[in-house]
């Protein structure tokens, strides 16, 4: 200090012009951060519209039309946008509509049951261009994988040129994944602790994408009916799968365990133990298997699929109608806890036994006991057993429109 203060004066405008540069680059970053965002709106609209027009695209998004039209120019620079015919006029020049290029890039997405595994590839606008799939004839995990990754190669091969290639893997697990995409517990096929999304990122080198089926169900129907920002999504196939949505966004929980609504117990006196180790849960009265396993207890000949014993039904066969009376009252208890549980808006059932006989869904209704609400509004599926792995490979194609937005 040399008592003139001038030491102590220097030490206060540098921090100053500290404070003005930390203020200047924060600037910088939160415009990169908006314009990032509006990047990522604009592909995510025309995305979901399919075909759209500059002017409606402002209109729907708020954002001002030149910052669209500057935005547009940057994705058909990256030859992910591309304009098409006229759209219709009202008054002025007629608006030229934009789409996805959809065959610059190709996903690759799986549905990884019990039994089987179903294998898609889709475009750009999750169009579905090819399928796969295969029995799983040995549970343990190397030979499922062995299996999943000679047809992941196979589809490879036929993937054409283009600007992309392939985006990304996206797997909808019917089993317990984690917060890091680690599967945690697969009941039916007793896997613990498998890393498969690591395995597969460091045999293809491209983005991996893994989570629970029932979690990428509910994000796919959400799609269908945005203006419920509270659902729940049930599936019903070879296990019970649930997505619960709630203010518009996936419940997954602390570890990311949240909708296992399969596994709660609807009947403490049940002394069969279920293949998750508990007794009485929910699983064990309404999936398909448990269906066709009380079935087979009184038949010579065992049915194999969900399929044969919707015939017997049809048939007015007795036993499958005493089967399916105990099905429809142990689902009803199921429904009517969840709905006590969370209180949805809207609850979308995925079922392809209900599916195919609709006239199930007044008997399920009427044996909801609602003491509170006293209605509960559940629609049926349009998706039915696509919805998870088109939900898995949209969560690939969102992913990469974002990494995009940010760095390209």
């Amino acid at each position: 200090d040399t008592g003139d203060g001038s030491n102590c004066l220097r030490v206060q405008t540098g921090q100053m012009n500290i404070g003005r540069m930390g203020a200047f680059f924060m600037k910088i970053s939160q415009t990169r951060d908006i314009r990032s965002a509006n990047r990522l709106t604009i592909i995510k609209h025309i995305l979901n519209k399919k075909h759209i027009s500059r002017a409606r695209i402002s209109e729907e998004t708020g954002l001002n039309k030149a910052t669209v039209s500057t935005i547009v120019k940057e994705w058909m620079s990256l030859k992910l946008v591309e304009e098409t015919t006229t759209g219709d006029s009202s008054g002025g020049r007629k608006p030229i509509i934009l789409t996805l290029a959809a065959r610059a890039g190709y996903c690759i997405s799986v549905d990884m049951g019990v039994q089987s595994v179903k294998l898609i590839l889709t475009d750009l606008n999750n169009e579905i261009l090819l399928r796969r799939s295969f029995f799983i004839a040995e549970p343990a995990f190397a030979c499922v994988y062995r299996q999943l990754y000679q047809e992941i190669d196979r589809i490879i091969k036929e993937i054409p040129p283009c600007p992309y290639g392939l985006i990304g893997i996206s797997l909808a697990v019917r089993g317990i994944i984690d917060l890091d995409g680690v599967i945690r517990f697969i009941p039916k096929l007793g896997w613990h602790n498998i890393d498969i999304k690591s395995l597969l990122d460091q045999r293809y080198h491209v983005p991996v994408y893994i989570d629970n089926d029932g979690n990428l169900a509910a994000s796919m129907e959400s799609r269908l009916y945005p203006q419920y920002r509270e659902m729940t999504v049930l599936s019903i196939t070879d296990v019970i799968s649930c997505g619960i949505i709630t203010g518009g966004e996936l419940v997954r929980g602390y570890l990311g365990f949240a909708n296992a609504v399969g596994h709660h117990t609807v009947n403490i006196r049940e002394t069969h133990q279920c293949s998750c180790g508990k007794y009485g849960c929910w699983e064990q009265y309404c999936s398909d298997q448990a269906l066709l396993e009380e079935i087979n207890r009184n038949r010579r000949t065992p049915l194999t699929d969900i399929d044969q014993f919707i015939d017997l039904i049809q048939k007015q066969d007795p036993d499958a109608l005493n089967v399916l009376d105990h099905f429809i009252h142990n689902l009803a208890i199921g429904l009517s806890n969840i709905i006590f549980f969370m209180n949805s808006e809207m609850i979308i059932l995925n079922s392809h036994l209900i599916h195919s006989l609709p006239y199930l869904m007044p008997e399920i209704m009427k044996d909801i006991v609602l003491p509170i609400t006293h209605s509960q509004e559940i629609l049926l599926s349009t998706l039915g057993s696509d919805a998870p792995i088109l939900g898995a490979s949209m969560q690939a194609i969102e992913a990469f429109f974002e990494i995009l937005s940010m760095h390209g």
